[in-house]
């Protein structure tokens, strides 16, 4: 049930990072909320949850990463909590951009900081949805939000799902860069929200 799963993610949070990161260059704070809720299934008379992960496509109207695929989130703001900071910020933006309001959600941790081409440094807050996906009805911020989503864990999990692709950058085009992707579906999500689901998926499995 979604109580072992939960177990399972909070043994993950507290996994250390397969890779070592090197020292992050610095940027402005933001946050997003890897938010995972359930479905109910039942084969055989016997019904079980399936853990999915909810991901948003960005419109084209907002300033960065127009059209991609991320989570809900966003830079820290003044009025955010001060003790609580980066999650109240995952919090906020979530309400914000697809309408789930902060008292159905459980946040269970964090996992490692992210720098992005964008200069940010992104803290990547993880949680529960307390109540299953069909009870849950959306709204989304019509100048950031085209749509919204619920991926299966098993497949983000698939071999066939995911795989790495290498890019060159520098002045010089000789440095490589290991790009994550992840194909769900007509989704093809890469970029920094490919490389959270993918430390995420390596601490589950460690």
């Amino acid at each position: 049930m979604m109580d072992r799963f939960e177990e399972k993610l909070l043994t993950a949070l507290k996994v250390e990072p397969l890779k070592a990161h090197r020292p992050l260059p610095a940027g402005r704070p933001a946050a997003v909320l890897l938010l995972f809720g359930h479905v109910r299934v039942t084969e055989a008379s016997l019904e079980t949850v399936e853990p999915q992960l909810l991901l948003t496509k960005r419109t084209e109207s907002v300033e960065t990463h127009k059209g991609q695929y991320a989570f809900p989130g966003g830079s820290l703001d003044p009025e955010d909590h001060e003790e609580q900071g980066l999650i109240t910020t995952a919090l906020r933006e979530t309400e914000e951009e697809v309408g789930i309001d902060r008292s159905r959600i459980r946040i269970l941790g964090k996992l490692s900081d992210l720098w992005t081409v964008s200069g940010y440094v992104v803290t990547p807050v993880v949680g529960l949805l307390l109540e299953p996906i069909e009870d849950l009805v959306m709204k989304f911020s019509p100048h950031e939000i085209a749509t919204a989503f619920w991926v299966p864990l098993s497949t983000l999990k698939s071999d066939e799902t995911y795989r790495q692709e290498s890019l060159t950058y520098g002045p010089n085009g000789d440095q490589i860069y290991k790009n994550h992707v992840f194909q769900v579906d007509e989704h093809r999500v890469w970029g920094a929200t490919a490389a959270m689901i993918r430390d995420l998926l390596d601490r589950l499995a460690s």
